[in-house]
């Protein structure tokens, strides 16, 4: 999956000379009503107020820049797919360049139009970090299934099969699988539950090195495992793929469980990991702080440590709102990791005004 800082560090260089007008637009598939078109039209009223006193070339150019937007969407089934749009309109007289992206999150509340010289893209950044897809295992002693969780849904990607009768196993919906080590048959009952045992862990261990390439092959980055306790260590055990991160979604037996009654379950567990990361993370984040050393905490030390390319790694409280803005851009140039966290996990921040960071030297 491209890096979401990609897309916006390229967003982030676009400098139109009349400025952008950036929209992000979150849609409720049960309003009926459209209330993110108000949202959308009282934005841009709100922007052309604003504007009364500037000169009348960008009076003009915004007011022609309002309309378009508002034509783009008066089509009554044009709704923002499939939870939300981010769009970045370049303020001009007539068509200037525009660019949008479909989210499968809803942005959040207060983002919805802003007029700035470039594109505001702390927003974007906080929408794809949050709507990242990831792998999905779901394991037992005789079976694997291997999903992608994208967007809030859940799809099918491999599934394998431990074969009782031969004590071999097989993989299922894949063209191809390795190549089966037969077992040796044995005639007492208590030699053949060990056989079977140890087949058992032969197979979670082997097929963990099937899931971690079948991961790198759909470009995904990390994965959440459930299933009972020896079977998530079982398969760990044998889960060796490097960049990948491999987390404990839940000890529960979820082998059998239909794709479309997943999702409570799965989400739930991944957004209880993505909690638990950024939880870690801005402990360490601050603790280098406190420690003097390769750490930073407030906005103006952060900021001079971005200025000066320092930052390895942002961590901002995603409602400090408008200040994010800058400190973003100093990241993105400086090819810096960033993390926006909320609610919560972000109220250590609030001692260092919403912003800390780690620092390469």
């Amino acid at each position: 999956m491209r890096d979401p800082l990609t897309e916006a560090r390229d967003l982030a260089g676009w400098e139109p000379s009349l400025g952008v007008v950036s929209v992000y637009l979150g849609f409720d598939p049960g309003d009926r009503g459209g209330a993110w078109r108000t949202d959308l039209r009282n934005g841009l009223d709100q922007l052309l107020e604003r504007a009364k006193e500037a000169d009348h070339e960008r009076r003009v150019a915004l007011r022609a820049t309002a309309q378009r937007l508002l034509s783009r969407f008066e089509d009554g089934e044009l709704r923002p797919p499939p939870h939300g749009e981010a769009g970045f309109v370049e303020v001009a007289e007539r068509k200037g360049e525009e660019r949008w992206w479909p989210t499968s999150l809803a942005p959040a509340a207060g983002d919805c139009v802003q007029l700035g010289g470039r594109a505001a893209v702390a927003p974007l950044i906080d929408l794809r970090c949050r709507e990242r897809e990831c792998g999905v295992v779901l394991l037992s002693s005789e079976r694997v299934r291997l999903l992608r969780l994208g967007g809030g849904e859940l799809s099918e990607l491999e599934e394998w099969e431990l074969s009782i009768t031969s004590l071999d196993w097989r993989e299922r919906k894949a063209s191809s699988g390795p190549n089966p080590t037969h077992g040796v048959s044995s005639s007492g009952h208590d030699q053949f539950h060990e056989r079977l045992e140890h087949n058992r862990r032969r197979f979670l261990a082997e097929c963990a090195g099937l899931v971690g390439a079948r991961l790198h092959e759909h470009d995904l980055d990390h994965a959440l495992a459930f299933g009972l306790a020896h079977e998530q260590e079982e398969f760990a055990s044998g889960f060796h793929a490097p960049g990948i991160v491999l987390e404990q979604g839940a000890r529960a037996d979820l082998i059998s469980t239909p794709t479309g009654q997943l999702a409570d379950h799965v989400l739930g567990a991944a957004e209880e990991a993505a909690r638990s990361r950024d939880r870690a993370l801005v402990e360490r984040v601050l603790e280098a702080a406190r420690g003097g050393g390769r750490g930073a905490a407030g906005r103006q030390d952060v900021g001079e440590a971005l200025a000066e390319g320092r930052v390895e790694q942002l961590v901002l409280d995603a409602a400090i709102g408008a200040p994010a803005e800058d400190l973003v851009r100093g990241a993105l140039g400086g090819h810096a990791k960033v993390a926006l966290v909320r609610g919560e996990t972000a109220e250590p921040l609030v001692s260092a005004e919403g912003a800390a960071a780690l620092l390469r030297y």
